[in-house]
């Protein structure tokens, strides 16, 4: 019988992973637990804070003389987001969190990171973000997107230096679902659970 309080269908994330490549790279569309295609980097260690998933709907109320509510409701805009706080700080962490740039190495051991020229386009990445809570898994995927906030990073003798980032969802060419989510919970998902 579906509509009771069920313990089981709470999600306590007890870990997880994001991961990202290059848009266009095949991405998983069976199953969370599907193997990822070899051009995925994981980001490594997030903070305590884990990730946050968002879905802001901008949207437009309708109103009409003769009603003091709306009448109708349209969404106009909406936007998918997937905000965390990097610990790590290397070749695929860099670039991603300032959109873009180059890392090159000058001299043997040694390397620069190369802010985005002017005129160089945002970058754009595919990113999976993995979520479990023992045997249950959540696979979020967004195939085109970009890092869209401000990134502000800390240097203290007291806490790690962080990568704020916040990647928010493109439209795919050709139109359709910015994204999509892949869960393993029959017991809450199959038809009539």
């Amino acid at each position: 019988m579906s509509g009771w309080n069920d313990s089981n269908e709470i999600v306590v994330a007890g870990t997880g992973q994001v991961y990202v490549a290059a848009v266009g790279t095949s991405l998983p569309t069976k199953a969370p637990d599907e193997k990822l295609n070899s051009a995925f980097f994981g980001l490594g260690y997030h903070t305590e804070d884990g990730t946050t998933f968002t879905v802001s709907p901008d949207i437009t109320d309708f109103g009409a003389w003769q009603s003091r509510q709306p009448i109708r409701r349209d969404l106009k805009a909406q936007d998918l987001a997937v905000a965390f706080q990097l610990q790590q700080w290397n070749e695929q962490s860099v670039p991603l969190a300032f959109g873009g740039g180059k890392i090159t190495e000058p001299e043997s051991g040694k390397f620069r990171y190369d802010f985005p020229k002017d005129g160089d386009a945002l970058d754009e990445q595919a990113l999976i973000l993995d979520v479990q809570d023992g045997e249950t898994l959540m696979r979020f995927v967004l195939p085109k997107g970009n890092v869209a906030e401000s990134v502000e990073s800390q240097f203290q003798r007291s806490e790690t230096a962080k990568l704020p980032i916040t990647f928010k969802a493109l439209a795919p060419e050709g139109g359709g679902s910015p994204g999509y989510v892949l869960f393993n919970d029959a017991a809450a998902f199959a038809a009539g659970s």
